[in-house]
């Protein structure tokens, strides 16, 4: 995986899964279906070691991931401009790995349930949601090396 150049900045591992799991999007960045890179970007939730997300049953992205599963992560959270010092503070994490379809029913439920309940923590109807939408296609990331930044 790439190195980090600014090593005075490099979060610990924990750090930046921490940063993952509360960011609130990330961009999926894949080698598109016709060749070229192709990234986009997407709710998400974290469970153990591994991102879900879910999506339409068919389209680009699935074509893609289909013909190539390796796929970077990447998302960015409290940043803000210092427009004194002509920068901006950030955290932020890079996240390597390799998707795939989720199809056994349990594991398409569990990843679903973890995306309602980090988007909206307060709503109790979060299994009758799921039950409604069975075509929706679920997808998980298995993480193999996260990197993290923080610029104050």
């Amino acid at each position: 995986m790439p190195k980090m150049r600014r090593h005075d900045r490099a979060a610990s591992v924990e750090k930046a899964w921490e940063i993952l799991e509360n960011a609130e999007f990330m961009t999926l960045s894949m080698m598109g279906a016709e060749g070229v890179p192709y990234g986009v970007t997407l709710s998400f939730a974290r469970v153990g070691e591994s991102l879900y997300f879910h999506c339409a049953n068919q389209g680009y992205k699935l074509d893609s991931l289909r013909k190539n599963p390796a796929v970077c992560a990447t998302a960015v959270r409290q940043q803000r401009t210092k427009a004194e010092e002509f920068t901006v503070a950030f955290e932020s994490a890079v996240a390597f790995g390799t998707a795939c379809e989720v199809t056994e029913q349990e594991e398409r439920v569990r990843g679903l349930l973890a995306i309602c309940k980090k988007y909206a923590p307060e709503n109790p109807g979060a299994g009758e949601y799921v039950a409604r939408y069975p075509e929706v296609s679920v997808w998980r990331v298995d993480v193999t090396d996260i990197s993290g930044k923080i610029h104050d």
